[in-house]
């Protein structure tokens, strides 16, 4: 596992709260601001702490074996990580929330972007975030932190970032060495390929090509919230790194179907076909 992956759980904050849950403390309402590769992770690594017996996700007690891949009948979830829940889903899953569990101590619902979410569903949820039901638990999933004041303050708030956890990373110098690199990683996800992207312009940066760097952070925004393939990653990254492609063109060429530098890279480099 590497150390992008592992960043959030080895912060003191979140160390706390899992404290707290193992303890039966566990926060009425909790905003995670945490970028989007991350959120389902960080979402299902809490609910499954949150919804055992012993707060520890044991693995053993009925709720904990209640689980069936994600999902848990006293798991309720509203909305995607980059899109909320209208407010007609909001009132829904509030009014489900206060229902007796099915089989876990308390039941947990999930609100996925709330800082998307229209005024008129924020307001729908200010009542129950504030007194949620005794056997009843909210948590806010937010990319940014840029969510109503009304909202924010009635949230036990824990927020990560990403990029500064992230160490510089080299990369590839030689053709065999981007060879090795294109097999290595042409399967990666949206969560790996993101941090890649800023661990590469931390890198730039410290060897002073800031102008690069900031181009490479800017693809790595635009990428996320485009939901951008592997293909085009590889062959973004590629063009930024290996072949200094034009700056001015990133972004342009990144709206069409095809990079026209990527083909040329194709042709010019017989490693793509192999």
């Amino acid at each position: 596992m590497s150390q992008s992956e592992v960043f959030w759980q080895n912060d003191v904050h979140w160390r706390d709260l899992l404290e707290f849950i193992a303890r039966g403390s566990i926060p009425g309402s909790i905003g995670i601001e945490i970028r989007l590769p991350w959120q389902r992770e960080v979402m299902l690594s809490l609910a499954r702490r949150i919804l055992c017996e012993s707060g520890s996700a044991c693995g053993q007690c009925p709720s904990c074996r209640a689980w069936v891949d994600m999902e848990h009948p006293d798991l309720l979830v509203a909305g995607e990580p980059d899109a909320p829940a209208p407010i007609d889903e909001c009132r829904a899953k509030s009014a489900d929330l206060s229902l007796s569990p099915v089989v876990a101590p308390v039941r947990l619902v999930v609100f996925y972007a709330p800082e998307k979410m229209s005024p008129g569903a924020v307001n729908s949820l200010l009542k129950i975030t504030e007194e949620p039901p005794s056997k009843g638990r909210l948590l806010y999933m937010m990319d940014r932190g840029t969510i109503l004041s009304t909202l924010r303050s009635r949230l036990w708030m824990l927020s990560f970032s990403v990029e500064e956890k992230i160490e510089p990373l080299t990369p590839p110098a030689s053709q065999s060495e981007w060879l090795r690199w294109l097999k290595e990683n042409e399967k990666n996800d949206g969560q790996k390929w993101y941090a890649m992207a800023h661990g590469y312009a931390s890198w730039l940066c410290k060897n002073g090509e800031l102008t690069r760097a900031g181009v490479l952070r800017q693809l790595a925004e635009t990428a996320l919230a485009t939901h951008l393939s592997a293909a085009m990653w590889t062959d973004l990254l590629f063009l930024l790194l290996r072949e200094e492609y034009p700056f001015e063109h990133v972004f342009d060429d990144f709206r069409q179907t095809a990079l026209p530098g990527a083909d040329r890279c194709r042709k010019q480099h017989s490693f793509w076909k192999r």
